[in-house]
């Protein structure tokens, strides 16, 4: 079978003649060169491409070497000029050397090394070229490239530069279509323009509908923005985007991480969504804050402040400072997060509940605190550290408002105004462990509270105040509780992997 089809190609290119159409001078000795020379104003045609030279060898098999001022019209509408060429009628195959020049419509290829073979109508080039388009006012060097004029495809490969006055693309290997405007990357690409710089290794880029895709290791960087992701979409005309798998949103101003499976960003709105093990990482000097929600959105005002908003099943671990609630707002400006819907917040021995809960950073350490509607302080009277072993003694604050002053992350002062009430355990150590002495109940307007190694060392009870303390051998254990006790421990991220736990309901 292949040699029948070798067969009737070389019948059908034996069919097909070299036309001599012009030349001044024609010269024929067989003693020093078995052609014919042709000089001043050659004019060859082969199936409709016409060749012009100063002058040329034609060979008796057709085949034929040109020289000086080469000019090629193909009937496609492409024209190619060089200094040398070289056509092997057999192979179809037209070889130009020195400064050729090539032009389709609106493009310029320049290269020193092209081959063109008029039945497939390719062009290759290689030891580099520079293509430039005046329609769409590209550049671009490689130093090896193909072009197919019968689908208007383009391919480059080795050391491909692409420079437009909005961007530039290094890259390894890239696909271009003329028509569709598509350009197709492969192997490790950079893309830079107008404080933007993009990574992948794989990807598209569609001119005309201003579409873009990348993929395997993608990272675009902004200003003090990251964006990684397995594979990204991006649509200019909407200014949305979207990022799949191993998603991950760096900001290096504010120290921040957020990370997740899939994230999407609206340009228009400056906001981003992150869902799928939502994870936001907030980075302080000598420790990290975890927040995982099932969704995660990030929004920047005018002045370039990010605020990040938390939905759904929120969980927080920072070794010293642990939380829960339904939903939370974070603002990097002043380091302040506010939790909503049964907020619970543990510090040390510490449970803090409220109807919400705001807390300000400073330094990456609790600085303030503050719970307003039905606050509520519990911790383990007896407890030793951070022990986790559930005691039937709680030292209770509780009031309308709380507000409570930390140093070094340490609850040193708490406020409580309205209607404030106290439960505490005074201790003395028994066999280096804590152990209760009595029961001191209270009743006040508002409560000052200072606090020392979570201990309560000083109370002041302010406005119509109630206080009785009791012996521990004649305290009533049914007044061990204030109304609405809850002791949430259990519920308490111990490390940063628990943020992602579900609860059984």
């Amino acid at each position: 079978m292949a040699s029948w089809q070798g067969e009737l190609f070389s019948q059908n290119t034996a069919r097909k003649k070299v036309k001599l159409i012009h030349s001044d001078d024609w010269q024929y000795d067989q003693s020093l060169i078995d052609a014919q020379r042709l000089i001043g104003h050659v004019h060859l045609e082969y199936e409709g491409t016409q060749f012009f030279c100063d002058s040329a060898y034609l060979y008796a098999n057709e085949d034929f070497d040109a020289f000086s001022n080469i000019r090629i019209l193909e009937p496609g509408g492409y024209q190619a000029t060089g200094d040398l060429l070289h056509f092997d009628k057999a192979l179809q195959l037209a070889t130009m050397r020195n400064n050729v020049n090539m032009r389709d419509r609106e493009m310029t290829l320049v290269t020193d090394f092209l081959t063109y073979d008029l039945e497939t109508e390719i062009a290759n080039y290689s030891g580099g070229g520079k293509i430039t388009s005046a329609a769409n006012k590209n550049t671009l060097t490689s130093r090896k490239g193909s072009y197919h004029s019968k689908t208007d495809m383009f391919y480059f490969r080795d050391q491909v530069l692409l420079k437009n006055p909005d961007y530039i693309v290094n890259c390894d290997t890239m696909q271009y279509h003329d028509v569709s405007e598509v350009t197709t990357f492969f192997g490790p690409t950079t893309i830079t323009g107008d404080g933007t710089s993009i990574y992948c290794e794989n990807g598209y880029y569609n001119t005309k509908k201003d579409q873009s895709r990348f993929g395997k290791n993608a990272v675009i960087t902004s200003e003090s923005t990251t964006l990684k992701g397995d594979s990204m979409y991006y649509d200019g005309k909407t200014g949305i985007g979207e990022v799949f798998r191993n998603v991950e949103i760096r900001d290096t101003t504010d120290d921040y991480i957020i990370s997740g499976d899939f994230g999407k960003h609206y340009e228009k709105t400056k906001q981003s969504f992150v869902t799928g093990h939502a994870l936001m990482t907030q980075i302080f000097e000598d420790d990290s804050l975890f927040m995982h929600a099932d969704t995660l959105r990030s929004v920047s005002d005018t002045s370039g402040k990010d605020y990040v908003y938390a939905y759904h099943g929120v969980k927080l671990f920072k070794d010293d400072l642990q939380g829960k609630c339904d939903s939370l707002y974070y603002s990097s400006v002043d380091s302040t997060l506010q939790m909503f819907y049964d907020p619970v917040l543990w510090s040390a021995q510490n449970q803090i509940t409220g109807d919400s809960i705001t807390m300000k950073m400073k330094s990456g350490k609790l600085d303030k605190l503050y719970v307003v509607g039905n606050a509520f302080i519990i911790s383990d009277a007896e407890a030793k550290g951070d022990s986790v072993v559930v005691g039937e003694k709680f030292n209770q604050i509780k009031g309308r408002k709380l507000t409570g002053i930390f140093v070094d992350n340490d609850l040193h002062e708490v406020y409580v105004e309205g209607n404030g009430q106290l439960i505490y355990f005074p201790t003395e150590d028994e066999k280096k462990r804590p152990v209760a002495m009595g029961l001191n109940q209270g009743e006040c307007s508002n409560i000052h509270i200072s606090v020392k190694d979570n201990e309560l060392k000083k109370i002041r009870m302010e406005t119509e105040t109630n206080s009785v303390f009791t012996p521990m051998k004649m305290s009533d254990r049914s007044k061990f509780r204030l109304e609405k006790f809850r002791w949430r421990m259990e519920e308490r991220p111990r490390k940063m992997e628990d943020v992602f736990v579900k609860e059984m309901n």
